[in-house]
């Protein structure tokens, strides 16, 4: 049996996992250095063959001609903690339901209440959550605007250590937000702390930069970036709040691109107030791209300006990116940034059969930034299927644009 992708191929949100066949597709994978016309067969939830005209072998046919066969996209800044008032989006909505097969959940939970992460949000959903665990001890349960590692007993090494060493299968690595109105009157010495917290570890850092509530003076991002060490992680690169990697000039701060030359990576991290299409454009024209395109979803943001991860793909397509770059930025370098460069990101033979299939449309729409500035963009990615562990999952309809 041969059918089309767009006529649907189970109901909403079902799918065997025993044998599938994507047929005629645009597959891109950056770690395998595919960019062309490709079959791909699935069975019992791994990736059997990749190649041209492959064989069903007994295999139901599924034609996707016309379409993108990506490696199962990341999103490794979301927030889907949800409760406690954390502003969360349940990880569903914001992942295989809108083309993402894994989400990355950047510091919800402290120590204190990453047990009931683990144990009651992340086995009910279909995709595929990981974290980052915020350093202070009671995380995003705290207001925004409370100073979260302003004391240091909110900081404890051992119970941070205890709960990433028993959850190493879920914990990518540990988050924290190096402003002012997080860190209060301690300065930058929480941040020094957490970055050797996590090279103990052996875990990245993820470090959100960009004064994004409150009028507090900015800590110096020079300062800030001469404590990372390779694999560490700058979210928020392209921010046009005070706090950002530009200086008033418009130039890039001299310690940014040593950060970067040494291994340190950096992440868009997009949300409701930390990306600015002025910004890209002008690290973009100064060589310095992202490594990774994240949508820092929350419930602030999937109404607009975020509203999914193909969407936020879309707008680097509208800045020039060129596309398996962009894909590259969401699969390989992704996996590779959580630690997860052997097991996600790619449609290697053996992998977990995680699949993201988008349509790119060549369609005039109307993007908008953190800054709530316009870009007009000529092309934009939606997406049609999510194959996760084998499973076949039909998109929600898009809450825009």
């Amino acid at each position: 049996m041969s059918q089309s992708a767009d006529q649907g191929f189970a109901s909403e949100g079902s799918g065997a996992r025993g044998a599938l066949l994507l047929r005629g597709g645009h597959l891109i994978d950056p770690a395998q250095g595919l960019d062309g016309q490709y079959d791909l067969r699935l069975r019992d939830g791994r990736v059997e063959a990749v190649g041209p005209a492959l064989a069903a072998d007994g295999a139901t046919v599924l034609d996707v001609a016309g379409l993108l066969v990506l490696p199962g996209l990341i999103d490794v800044h979301v927030h889907c903690f949800t409760g406690l008032g954390t502003n969360a989006v349940a990880p569903d909505v914001q992942g295989v339901s809108r083309g993402a097969t894994t989400i990355v959940d950047a510091g919800g939970a402290g120590h204190m209440a990453f047990p009931l992460f683990r144990d009651y949000i992340m086995p009910a959903a279909r995709t595929r959550v990981l974290a980052f665990l915020n350093l202070s001890s009671p995380g995003a349960a705290l207001n925004t605007r409370f100073p979260r590692l302003g004391d240091p007993r909110l900081i404890e090494p051992d119970a941070i250590a205890a709960t990433i060493e028993a959850n190493r299968d879920r914990i990518v690595g540990i988050k924290m937000h190096a402003i002012t109105s997080a860190v209060g009157a301690l300065g930058l010495e929480p941040i020094r702390r957490g970055c050797a917290i996590a090279a103990e570890l052996g875990v990245p850092a993820m470090v959100h930069i960009g004064e994004s509530w409150g009028n507090d003076q900015e800590q110096p991002i020079e300062r800030v970036v001469e404590l990372f060490r390779p694999g560490d992680i700058v979210t928020h690169m392209y921010t046009g709040q005070r706090g950002g990697v530009l200086d008033a000039q418009g130039r890039l701060c001299p310690a940014v691109r040593e950060a970067r030359d040494r291994g340190v990576r950096f992440d868009i991290g997009h949300g409701a107030q930390n990306l600015s299409f002025a910004v890209a454009q002008r690290l973009l024209d100064l060589g310095f791209p992202p490594d990774t395109i994240s949508t820092d979803c929350s419930h602030m943001s999937l109404l607009g300006p975020v509203y999914d991860l193909p969407t936020t793909m879309a707008k680097f397509l509208g800045l020039g990116l060129p596309l398996r770059d962009v894909v590259a930025m969401v699969t390989s370098q992704a996996a590779a940034q959580i630690g997860r460069a052997d097991e996600l990101g790619s449609l290697a033979v053996g992998r977990v059969a995680d699949v993201s299939v988008l349509r790119l449309e060549e369609r005039d729409w109307t993007a908008t930034d953190s800054m709530r500035q316009h870009m007009a963009v000529r092309q934009h990615l939606a997406p049609v299927l999510t194959v996760r562990a084998g499973e076949v999952i039909y998109p929600r309809p898009p809450d825009g644009p």
